[in-house]
């Protein structure tokens, strides 16, 4: 974090949802022309998910921002559903992706009916919810997932809750929730995934933790 970062002591001290969404939809444009110009590196963490999964399987994006790892995904041959929060980056994500379908959730409240999912990617977005949600949605992700399932996912590397200003230098207000790299493994391994493979993932912005794991 930077020097405009601000940690607080509890997850309800800010209306964290509304920040997100308010955030996001400010920053949209800036946020995609960072993902295209590869400000974050993930080239590395999709192909160890696509890998694995047959051509044509369907694949969900939960935090999707602009649609940028969808359009890759969708240039692959998967089918792709997007999920956010943010109306923003959801229509950039439908000019972005076009094949693929986006739909506004809130990835706590997932109403996808058990085994829709072959594929999860979760890319540096289940943080953005205070972590004690952390382990219901995991769970939740398990369940939308079928036998077999994998979920390719980000998460936090240390232990930290706060609010940055000024995020990207788009002046938006944004806000982080996370474990560290051991308790994030731990409930991964609770919410019944086995875990594949767990790696740093350094970026521009700071390291976070990356994981594939198996339904």
């Amino acid at each position: 974090m930077n020097a405009y970062a601000r940690p607080f002591p509890c997850d309800i001290a800010v209306n964290t949802e509304s920040v997100v969404e308010r955030g996001y939809d400010k920053v949209a444009q800036l946020y995609h022309r960072r993902r295209v110009s590869r400000f974050w590196t993930v080239a590395p963490d999709i192909e160890a998910l696509v890998k694995r999964l047959a051509p044509g399987s369907a694949i969900l994006d939960a935090g999707c921002g602009s649609g940028y790892i969808a359009s890759i995904l969708e240039a692959k041959g998967f089918k792709v559903t997007g999920i956010d929060i943010s109306a923003g980056m959801l229509d950039l994500a439908r000019a972005n992706s076009p094949r693929s379908t986006f739909v506004k959730v809130d990835m706590k409240e997932l109403d996808f009916p058990g085994g829709s999912f072959d594929g999860i990617v979760c890319f540096y977005s289940i943080f953005h919810n205070p972590r004690r949600y952390h382990p219901g949605i995991l769970k939740g992700f398990r369940r939308i997932l079928r036998p077999g399932g994998l979920l390719a996912i980000h998460m936090g590397w240390d232990d930290w809750v706060g609010t940055e200003e000024n995020w990207l230098g788009g002046g938006a207000r944004m806000y982080w929730s996370h474990y560290d790299r051991r308790r994030n493994l731990a409930m991964i391994q609770e919410a019944k995934f086995r875990v594949i493979q767990s790696r740093t993932s350094k970026q521009k912005d700071g390291t976070h933790l990356f994981v594939l794991a198996q339904r």
